[in-house]
């Protein structure tokens, strides 16, 4: 009997996948530009073969806008303060648009979920406070005008001689978020980063990015619409 129920506990877990693709939700998009796809980029991170990370290329693979693992086996990027000293590592997307004209506006994200997998190691020993921990955050930055929004995903935290992993996983949805008098025609860019950051530890990613069909969605994650009575 016993032996039945492990099989039928591992049965389900080999159905159940790391992780499944996610369609945005409905929005009302009226008066909202949706922003252009501007680039990317990896700091301090290694990938499996001990290379750096690199960007995200701009195309769709795996149904994916972001970093995935190369095999089930192995994290996408890895941060390891033994070897890539305490500074966070970070991965980055970008999306930028001109500001149409003055006022305030709402930064909408249309619809989509940023989607985060891994694990963060914090490694102990006999003197001092460890920790390890991973967030994602969004800025929103112009010469005038700047919002920002930031998760906590996962804190692994120790005192003494022992390790502590927190493991993050899913998709986390986000919020409008409000720029407020800005200026028309200035740049402004939408960041969207991992952050992952250690005293003494790891921060393991296998899988980070939006769920995405077509190269076209990298075009539609966010876009800008005016608040009534503000923009002119």
């Amino acid at each position: 009997m016993r032996c039945a129920l492990v099989m039928a506990f591992l049965a389900g877990c080999a159905l159940t996948p790391r992780r499944v693709q996610v369609r945005p939700a409905a929005r009302d998009e009226k008066g909202v530009s949706p922003m252009p796809y501007a680039a990317s980029a990896a700091e301090r991170f290694v990938g499996p073969d001990g290379a750096p990370c690199r960007g995200y290329g701009g195309h769709v693979k795996d149904n994916l806008i972001g970093w995935e693992a190369p095999n089930p086996d192995d994290s996408a990027c890895s941060h390891d303060t033994l070897y890539d000293g305490l500074k966070p590592a970070v991965l980055e997307l970008r999306w930028r648009t001109e500001v149409p004209a003055d006022g305030s506006y709402d930064l909408v994200s249309l619809g989509y979920s940023v989607g985060a997998w891994g694990r963060v190691v914090s490694r102990g020993s006999h003197y001092g406070d460890y920790f390890a921990k991973a967030e994602v955050v969004v800025d929103a930055r112009s010469a005038h005008c700047t919002a920002r929004w930031a998760r906590q995903l996962a804190l692994a935290q120790v005192t003494g001689p022992a390790d502590r992993q927190a493991n993050f996983s899913g998709y986390v949805e986000l919020p409008d978020l409000q720029v407020e008098n800005c200026r028309a025609n200035e740049p402004l860019e939408v960041r969207v980063r991992f952050v992952g950051e250690a005293n003494r530890g790891r921060v393991d990613v296998d899988w980070f990015g939006f769920s995405a069909a077509s190269d076209e969605e990298v075009n539609h994650i966010f876009g800008l619409r005016p608040r009534p009575g503000t923009a002119r």
